[in-house]
């Protein structure tokens, strides 16, 4: 299977492409970091390299809001929740101990 992929501009700061030539520089820690994440494969060029780190910080973004979803349902939980909860434990031991 075949992935699509896209050209798109990116502005980058002088910062930014500092921190890229780091990365991309081989004994650097930030060199080392990426290939412990993603692999040698997003150092084959500068576009692999800015895809790699674009990558992550998807996912990092997902995570954060995957964990963001998880604490407001845990806010949401109310008393009748938990009772329900704590009956159905007490009905799977009592289920189990017979």
């Amino acid at each position: 299977m075949t992935v699509e992929m896209y050209r798109k501009a990116v502005p980058l700061t002088q910062e930014e492409l500092d921190v890229l030539a780091t990365v991309r520089t081989e004994g650097t820690a930030l060199h080392g970091a990426l290939i412990d994440v993603v692999g040698d494969a997003a150092l084959r060029s500068e576009a692999s390299t800015l895809h790699a780190l674009v990558a992550l910080g998807l996912a990092q973004l997902n995570e954060r809001a995957l964990a963001q979803g998880y604490a407001q349902l845990a806010a949401e939980v109310d008393d009748e929740d938990r009772a329900y909860r704590a009956a159905m434990r007490q009905r799977r031991r009592e289920s189990a101990d017979d």
